[in-house]
Protein backbone atom coordinates (compact mmCIF):
# COMPACT_ATOMS: atom_id res chain seq x y z
CA UNK A 1 0.00 0.00 0.00
CA UNK A 2 1.41 3.40 -1.01
CA UNK A 3 2.11 6.13 1.52
CA UNK A 4 0.40 9.47 1.33
CA UNK A 5 2.33 12.73 1.19
CA UNK A 6 1.44 13.49 4.81
CA UNK A 7 2.59 10.02 5.99
CA UNK A 8 5.85 10.35 4.05
CA UNK A 9 6.48 13.75 5.66
CA UNK A 10 5.78 12.39 9.14
CA UNK A 11 8.12 9.44 8.52
CA UNK A 12 10.87 11.81 7.38
CA UNK A 13 10.51 13.89 10.56
CA UNK A 14 10.53 10.73 12.71
CA UNK A 15 13.71 9.38 11.05
CA UNK A 16 15.46 12.76 11.43
CA UNK A 17 14.60 12.83 15.15
CA UNK A 18 15.94 9.30 15.65
CA UNK A 19 19.20 10.13 13.87
CA UNK A 20 19.62 13.31 15.91
CA UNK A 21 19.00 11.40 19.16
CA UNK A 22 21.52 8.70 18.20
CA UNK A 23 24.17 11.30 17.35
CA UNK A 24 23.59 13.01 20.69
CA UNK A 25 23.96 9.69 22.54
CA UNK A 26 27.23 8.94 20.75
CA UNK A 27 28.58 12.42 21.50
CA UNK A 28 27.61 12.11 25.16
CA UNK A 29 29.28 8.68 25.42
CA UNK A 30 32.49 10.06 23.86
CA UNK A 31 32.48 13.05 26.19
CA UNK A 32 31.93 10.81 29.22
CA UNK A 33 34.76 8.54 28.17
CA UNK A 34 37.08 11.51 27.68
CA UNK A 35 36.25 13.21 30.95
CA UNK A 36 36.17 10.21 33.28
CA UNK A 37 39.43 8.47 32.52
CA UNK A 38 42.65 9.37 30.82
CA UNK A 39 43.92 5.82 31.10
CA UNK A 40 42.70 3.30 28.62
CA UNK A 41 42.17 -0.28 29.76
CA UNK A 42 43.59 -1.78 26.57
CA UNK A 43 45.35 0.05 23.80
CA UNK A 44 43.40 -0.39 20.58
CA UNK A 45 44.68 1.38 17.49
CA UNK A 46 42.01 3.14 15.45
CA UNK A 47 40.87 1.48 12.25
CA UNK A 48 41.59 -2.13 13.22
CA UNK A 49 39.00 -4.71 12.29
CA UNK A 50 40.27 -6.95 15.07
CA UNK A 51 40.80 -5.93 18.65
CA UNK A 52 42.40 -7.70 21.60
CA UNK A 53 39.27 -7.77 23.77
CA UNK A 54 36.79 -8.99 21.20
CA UNK A 55 38.94 -11.56 19.41
CA UNK A 56 41.35 -12.47 22.25
CA UNK A 57 44.43 -11.60 20.19
CA UNK A 58 47.65 -9.79 20.96
CA UNK A 59 48.35 -6.48 19.24
CA UNK A 60 50.78 -8.13 16.83
CA UNK A 61 48.19 -10.78 15.99
CA UNK A 62 45.61 -8.02 15.46
CA UNK A 63 47.93 -6.33 12.96
CA UNK A 64 48.53 -9.61 11.15
CA UNK A 65 44.83 -10.42 11.05
CA UNK A 66 43.95 -6.96 9.75
CA UNK A 67 46.60 -7.22 7.04
CA UNK A 68 45.23 -10.62 6.02
CA UNK A 69 41.66 -9.31 5.93
CA UNK A 70 42.64 -6.25 3.87
CA UNK A 71 44.57 -8.38 1.41
CA UNK A 72 41.72 -10.88 1.05
CA UNK A 73 39.15 -8.10 0.62
CA UNK A 74 41.37 -6.52 -2.02
CA UNK A 75 41.80 -9.82 -3.90
CA UNK A 76 38.14 -10.89 -3.79
CA UNK A 77 35.76 -8.49 -2.11
CA UNK A 78 32.40 -9.67 -0.82
CA UNK A 79 29.85 -7.29 -2.26
CA UNK A 80 26.33 -6.61 -1.09
CA UNK A 81 24.46 -6.34 2.17
CA UNK A 82 22.36 -9.48 1.99
CA UNK A 83 22.31 -12.05 4.79
CA UNK A 84 24.49 -14.35 2.70
CA UNK A 85 27.11 -11.62 2.18
CA UNK A 86 27.12 -10.85 5.91
CA UNK A 87 27.48 -14.54 6.69
CA UNK A 88 30.38 -14.89 4.25
CA UNK A 89 32.13 -11.88 5.81
CA UNK A 90 31.68 -13.42 9.26
CA UNK A 91 33.10 -16.72 8.02
CA UNK A 92 36.08 -14.91 6.49
CA UNK A 93 36.82 -13.09 9.75
CA UNK A 94 36.38 -16.29 11.79
CA UNK A 95 38.77 -18.14 9.50
CA UNK A 96 41.38 -15.41 9.80
CA UNK A 97 41.09 -15.35 13.61
CA UNK A 98 41.38 -19.14 13.71
CA UNK A 99 44.47 -19.11 11.48
CA UNK A 100 46.16 -16.35 13.48
CA UNK A 101 45.42 -17.98 16.84
CA UNK A 102 46.53 -21.39 15.60
CA UNK A 103 49.81 -20.07 14.20
CA UNK A 104 49.00 -21.18 10.66
CA UNK A 105 49.70 -17.84 8.98
CA UNK A 106 52.59 -18.28 6.56
CA UNK A 107 52.76 -22.03 7.21
CA UNK A 108 52.69 -23.51 3.71
CA UNK A 109 53.09 -27.04 5.07
CA UNK A 110 49.69 -26.77 6.77
CA UNK A 111 48.03 -25.84 3.47
CA UNK A 112 49.81 -28.71 1.74
CA UNK A 113 48.64 -31.13 4.44
CA UNK A 114 45.03 -30.22 3.64
CA UNK A 115 45.53 -31.11 -0.03
CA UNK A 116 44.39 -34.73 0.31
CA UNK A 117 41.39 -34.14 2.57
CA UNK A 118 38.76 -34.65 -0.12
CA UNK A 119 38.62 -38.40 0.07
CA UNK A 120 40.78 -39.14 -2.94
CA UNK A 121 38.99 -36.73 -5.25
CA UNK A 122 41.83 -34.21 -5.44
CA UNK A 123 43.62 -35.91 -8.32
CA UNK A 124 40.33 -36.37 -10.16
CA UNK A 125 39.64 -32.64 -9.86
CA UNK A 126 43.11 -31.24 -10.41
CA UNK A 127 44.98 -33.89 -12.37
CA UNK A 128 42.77 -35.62 -14.95
CA UNK A 129 45.71 -35.61 -17.38
CA UNK A 130 47.75 -37.60 -14.84
CA UNK A 131 44.95 -40.13 -14.39
CA UNK A 132 44.54 -40.50 -18.17
CA UNK A 133 48.26 -41.17 -18.58
CA UNK A 134 48.20 -43.71 -15.73
CA UNK A 135 45.22 -45.52 -17.31
CA UNK A 136 47.09 -45.72 -20.61
CA UNK A 137 50.20 -47.15 -18.90
CA UNK A 138 48.19 -49.68 -16.92
CA UNK A 139 46.41 -50.83 -20.06
CA UNK A 140 49.73 -51.24 -21.90
CA UNK A 141 51.19 -53.22 -19.01
CA UNK A 142 48.15 -55.53 -18.85
CA UNK A 143 48.33 -56.16 -22.58
CA UNK A 144 52.03 -56.89 -22.28
CA UNK A 145 51.46 -59.31 -19.40
CA UNK A 146 48.61 -61.05 -21.24
CA UNK A 147 50.75 -61.59 -24.33
CA UNK A 148 53.67 -62.69 -22.16
CA UNK A 149 51.53 -65.27 -20.35
CA UNK A 150 50.26 -66.59 -23.68
CA UNK A 151 53.83 -66.87 -24.98
CA UNK A 152 55.00 -68.62 -21.82
CA UNK A 153 52.18 -71.14 -21.80
CA UNK A 154 53.03 -72.49 -25.27
CA UNK A 155 55.67 -75.21 -25.42
CA UNK A 156 58.61 -74.15 -27.58
CA UNK A 157 61.82 -75.57 -28.83
CA UNK A 158 65.07 -74.00 -27.80
CA UNK A 159 65.52 -72.39 -31.23
CA UNK A 160 62.01 -70.86 -31.18
CA UNK A 161 62.65 -69.54 -27.73
CA UNK A 162 65.95 -67.92 -28.86
CA UNK A 163 64.17 -66.37 -31.84
CA UNK A 164 61.33 -65.04 -29.63
CA UNK A 165 63.83 -63.34 -27.33
CA UNK A 166 65.41 -61.54 -30.28
CA UNK A 167 62.04 -60.48 -31.74
CA UNK A 168 60.32 -59.68 -28.45
CA UNK A 169 60.30 -55.94 -27.73
CA UNK A 170 61.58 -55.07 -24.31
CA UNK A 171 59.02 -52.91 -22.56
CA UNK A 172 60.45 -49.79 -21.02
CA UNK A 173 58.79 -48.72 -17.79
CA UNK A 174 59.04 -45.01 -17.19
CA UNK A 175 60.46 -43.68 -13.97
CA UNK A 176 57.66 -41.16 -13.48
CA UNK A 177 56.67 -40.91 -9.82
CA UNK A 178 52.94 -41.10 -10.63
CA UNK A 179 53.32 -44.38 -12.50
CA UNK A 180 53.67 -46.52 -9.37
Amino acid sequence: MAMTRKQRGQLGVFIAQKRRARREQERAARRAKRTTSLELEVYEPIGFHFNPRRHDLTLEQCRTATDLLRRRNRESPIRGTSKQAQFRRALRIAGIVSAVKGGRVGNSHFGYSLHGHRGGGVTARHGPHILAENRRRIQERRQFEKVWERQQSQPQSYEDWQQAIVEWPVQQYSRDFMAY
